[in-house]
């Protein structure tokens, strides 16, 4: 069983003229007579060049649907065997993806955005992505933090390192990460099977960050770690990783979700 001990979010548009960045906490607390121990989040990261902020919004709102039903019908999976869990929460989070893919191609003219959701259930993580906005797990994060990367990204970099034609220290820096390959909003519909999904343990104390990449691709992994294992509280995180971000000349939309889950 897990609790979701504590939870944070924060979306500030940095240097940008407004925000087109979108997010969404959703835990058992959030419905009354729900007392499921689950928890979802989802951020969608608008494209500039695609009426963004608009995309963002349209998405989540077109997602919420799905994600909502899942939380709401949790305590019926409490028994089920586990690919069965895993194959029913895979439906649902796909079909948040595809509603908000229809509801962005819907709109006259460009309208795109990213979108990443991650479902914390059980004794287990469960995300998928369109984009680059990046899920992390961190494992046993107060002594020896192990983040693990729950998300494809979707950009030009993304796909040079999966190439092996670079590294993640040499992507996270590289203007090729600007250029997204995949998002919401495209001419033809995305096929379910075509949708990355993920699945990974939690430990007994783990760490849950989902955000845009203006929050979570700008600093490497071994400063997001010592924020990590310094931190008291989720909030403390977040203020720490933005006040980084901005040092280090970060001036996208900043959005994160952070929250720590005990497993028991």
């Amino acid at each position: 069983m897990i609790t979701i001990e504590d939870s944070y979010q924060y979306t500030d548009r940095g240097g940008r003229p407004d925000n087109q960045d979108a997010c969404l906490i959703l835990t058992a607390d959030s419905f009354p007579g729900t007392r499921s121990t689950i928890g979802i989040q989802a951020v969608l990261d608008g494209v500039a060049s695609s009426n963004g902020k608009e995309a963002s919004r349209k998405g989540l709102q077109a997602a919420y649907g799905p994600l909502a039903g899942l939380l709401a019908s949790a305590m019926d999976l409490a028994e089920a065997d586990r690919n069965i869990k895993e194959s029913y929460i895979r439906q649902y989070m796909t079909e948040a993806v595809r509603r908000a893919d229809s509801a962005l191609r819907a709109v006259p003219g460009d309208c795109a955005s990213t979108i990443s959701i991650a479902v914390v259930f059980d004794d287990m993580l469960y995300s998928c992505n369109l984009g680059d906005s990046p899920v992390l797990l961190v494992r046993h994060p107060d002594t020896e933090p192990e983040i693990l990367a729950c998300y494809e990204a979707h950009n030009e970099a993304g796909l040079q390192v999966s190439r092996g034609l670079m590294s993640e220290e040499e992507a996270a820096v590289s203007p090729l990460k600007n250029h997204l390959l995949y998002s919401l909003g495209g001419a033809e519909p995305w096929p379910a099977d075509r949708i990355p999904f993920f699945s990974a343990p939690l430990d007994s104390n783990s760490l849950l960050l989902a955000g845009s990449d203006g929050a979570l691709s700008v600093l490497p992994a071994a400063r997001l770690a010592s924020l990590v294992r310094g931190c008291r509280s989720m909030q403390q995180l977040t203020e720490r990783l933005y006040e980084d971000v901005r040092a280090a000349g970060g001036e996208d939309n900043f959005t994160l979700m952070a929250s720590r889950i005990l497993v028991s």
